[in-house]
């Protein structure tokens, strides 16, 4: 009878060994998959636009190991490669590039997305004439179905247990719009120029990231609505992440307004073709584009609201020291305020 116990015993033993074995690799497997078809997803964009745009090469870097592989830029993408993002001398073009490479290695390092546009007459691994180098969180598609939503609105698991249903973000949705967002850089420097000019003037260098900003968002929201027309609700979920992370001081990606403007106008009904919604976001966006002095009340604006939130607004004193004595209109205040009250009532309405 022992030694029969001892087989039963072993048997079990080895039943919840084989069950636990069959969880892991099922797990993994799960992983594998969601990994894999945010990869499908991202090929299938990027043939679009290397399709579209045939003199580009979109190389997608999706870890360091990725981006090493091109160092030094001046080997893999030729000797004679130019930055096309920013405006500069000609004999500051490779300190700029130098300057690149360390922003990207930055952004991967702390996976963000990020677009990067090289002119490559004389590129070695792309044989194009431009190069855009992409890089993308693609991490955040190995997490749960959640992990979008955590990221946007920037809070944790105890809060995202309150947020509504209808506000959660697909993960989907946002990796073929973190696309299409960061591609458009490229596209944007690709079709205007430098689109980053030369100024020493931190408001103007901010305003500028903001134009860009602007332009880029309007150009992927449009479209996600030609692949989702009734896709609305991403959009306004994603105009309440903008306004919410005003609170940590991003105020270049403040689209919010731009973004519910899009879903409420005729705009939205519109062809899938690149080239034809870029035009249109490039319309779209320029009614919209703030001027220096609206820039620059904005920021005020926000530092006086940001103080009202306790939150600590030193970094704005720091960057735009020249705004110290500026005093924001008691109504703007009140404005900006008001949104970012109802965003965070939106996703946290306990």
């Amino acid at each position: 009878m022992k030694t029969l116990c001892s087989y039963i015993k072993a048997d079990i033993n080895h039943y919840h060994f084989i069950k636990l074995v069959l969880f892991v690799v099922l797990s993994l497997f799960v992983e594998s998959s969601i990994a894999q078809t945010a990869r499908q997803l991202i090929n299938q964009q990027i043939t679009l636009y290397r399709d579209t745009y045939p003199e580009i090469e979109f190389k997608l870097l999706y870890s360091m190991a990725d981006f090493d592989e091109l160092m030094p830029l001046t080997d893999s993408l030729g000797k004679d490669l130019s930055n096309v993002d920013y405006e500069h001398p000609d004999d500051l073009r490779i300190t700029l590039v130098e300057a690149q490479q360390y922003r990207i290695a930055f952004q991967l390092n702390n996976d963000n997305g990020t677009a990067t546009l090289f002119k490559t007459p004389n590129a070695r691994i792309t044989k194009k004439p431009y190069t855009c180098l992409v890089t993308l969180n693609l991490a955040l598609f190995d997490e749960t179905a959640l992990a979008a939503s955590r990221f946007l609105y920037d809070i944790g698991d105890v809060e995202l247990d309150s947020v509504p249903e209808s506000y959660l973000i697909d993960n989907h949705d946002f990796l073929v719009y973190s696309i299409d967002h960061e591609v458009f850089h490229c596209i944007d420097a690709y079709t205007r120029g430098f689109i980053y000019p030369k100024t020493l003037d931190p408001v103007k260098v901010s305003l500028d990231r903001s134009h860009a900003e602007l332009r880029t968002e309007i150009f992927a929201a449009m479209l996600h609505l030609s692949r989702q027309p009734k896709g609305k609700r991403f959009l306004k979920n994603l105009a309440i992440a903008r306004t919410v992370n005003l609170l940590n001081g991003d105020l270049e990606h403040f689209t919010s307004d731009a973004l519910n403007l899009l879903v409420d106008s005729s705009e939205q009904n519109i062809s899938n073709d690149i080239n034809s919604v870029a035009e249109k976001s490039m319309s779209f966006t320029k009614e919209l584009i703030p001027s220096y002095e609206e820039h620059r009340q904005l920021i005020v604006t926000l530092r006086t609201v940001l103080e009202e939130f306790e939150i600590d607004a030193d970094f704005l004193f720091t960057e735009y020291p020249e705004l110290a004595l500026d005093v924001p209109l008691p109504e703007k205040v009140e404005l900006l305020r008001r949104k970012i009250t109802n965003a965070l009532t939106m996703i946290n309405p306990h």
